[in-house]
């Protein structure tokens, strides 16, 4: 657990840039210790299920492996239907993503949420969602600070984190 605290130290707390972050990742540089506050952020998202996946891991999916790209993810579902051709990425949480959500399960495509806030407050989310995650249809990703909250520059980070992974 150590060293999954160390790396959410590393990737929302230092004062590196993303591409100094990314570096020290691809080479599995992370901080010999982590912050009290990661370390208990790491319990509580063992708790809800979400599986913290960094850069140097291998499952960690490729389409988020660009320049300047996170080097944490975190994941509650399937991991590889990220990578998958045939799936939906959608954001908003808001009234319209919610129709956007129930809209593809109901016609039955397969989705990748990506939150705007950290999943420490995304539990409603999962909660609503835990079924069609467990049959491998919807999976929930995020790479904001687990206990963040939405907001407007949290939104176009997620806008522009929704363009990398279409292409």
């Amino acid at each position: 657990m150590n060293e999954k605290a160390g790396w959410l130290t590393l990737a929302y707390r230092s004062g590196l840039s993303d591409f100094d972050k990314q570096d020290r990742a691809e080479r599995g540089e992370i901080p010999d210790h982590a912050e009290d506050r990661d370390v208990a952020a790491v319990l509580a998202l063992e708790e809800l299920g979400v599986r913290l996946i960094s850069l140097n891991e291998d499952e960690f999916p490729e389409r988020l492996r660009f320049e300047g790209g996170p080097v944490l993810a975190q994941v509650v579902g399937c991991v590889d239907l990220i990578d998958t051709d045939e799936v939906k990425f959608l954001g908003g949480t808001g009234a319209k993503g919610r129709q956007a959500i129930a809209d593809a399960l109901e016609a039955g495509d397969r989705i990748v949420i990506v939150l705007s806030k950290g999943m420490l407050k995304a539990r409603s989310m999962l909660n609503a969602l835990r079924e069609p995650i467990e049959d491998g249809s919807v999976t929930l990703l995020s790479v904001e600070p687990p206990q963040s909250t939405w907001g407007p520059i949290r939104d176009a980070n997620r806008d522009q984190l929704m363009v990398a992974l279409q292409r």
